[in-house]
């Protein structure tokens, strides 16, 4: 939920540099989180591995101007499939998977105190 709230404050800022890897560091956690939830209990790995490998699908996907042919009729689309392909993003979508999975695998509600 975080990486999606984060992912959407950016886009009214897409003209900053910065915004863009922000954006992909929060997409990757995202589908992450996504997957998480569908497997539930599942530990981190394997939501993590899933879901990290799907956010640089799709980045791949655009070579193939697909993303970009349905982004033009629907423009939403694009902020799920995105349009153009950058080989910058495949590095920041592994780095936004891997903090998610971490993330993920950390106890909630554990503290280093006795």
């Amino acid at each position: 939920m975080v990486a999606v709230l984060v992912g959407a404050s950016v886009q009214p800022f897409r003209q900053l540099a910065w915004t863009d890897a922000v954006g992909t560091l929060a997409y990757a956690a995202a589908a992450v989180g996504v997957v998480a939830l569908v497997l539930a209990r599942r530990g981190a790995l394997l939501p993590g591995a899933i879901g990290t490998g799907a956010a640089c699908a799709v980045e791949i996907l655009q070579l193939t101007g697909v993303p970009a042919a349905l982004a033009e009729r629907l423009p939403p689309v694009a902020l799920l499939l995105g349009s153009s392909f950058d080989p910058v993003d495949l590095l920041l979508l592994i780095v936004g998977g891997a903090v998610a999975t971490l993330a993920l695998s950390t106890p909630v509600g554990s503290s280093s105190r006795p």
